[in-house]
């Protein structure tokens, strides 16, 4: 399972989520986000982070500013421990609570 903090760009943790418990949570400016992010850079539904087979991945659902992961715009990524995306002004960052 893991732990996603979401990060201001100077690193300081804003909110932390336990994930692993559902199959799909969307995150995005919208109210109705399972993780909401406000900032007109965010999409209203920005990116989803879904359980497939034992792993995880994040997925772009179509946003303007996209996903930034080491530089690069993704669609769609496997997540690993210590990996970070930026969308917007955030960063999430991912820890594996397992280890």
């Amino acid at each position: 399972m893991f732990e996603l903090h979401v990060c201001s760009r100077k690193g300081d943790l804003l909110r932390a989520y336990a994930l692993g418990d559902r199959s799909e949570v969307i995150v995005g400016r919208d109210e109705t986000c399972d993780i909401q992010i406000n900032s007109q850079s965010i999409s209203r539904e920005h990116c989803a982070i879904e359980a497939e087979n034992g792993e995880m991945f994040l997925r772009d659902l179509g946003s303007k500013a996209g996903c930034i992961v080491n530089g690069s715009k993704v669609e769609r990524v496997r997540i690993q421990d210590g990996m970070q995306v930026q969308v917007g002004p955030a960063v999430l960052k991912f820890l594996d609570a397992g280890l």
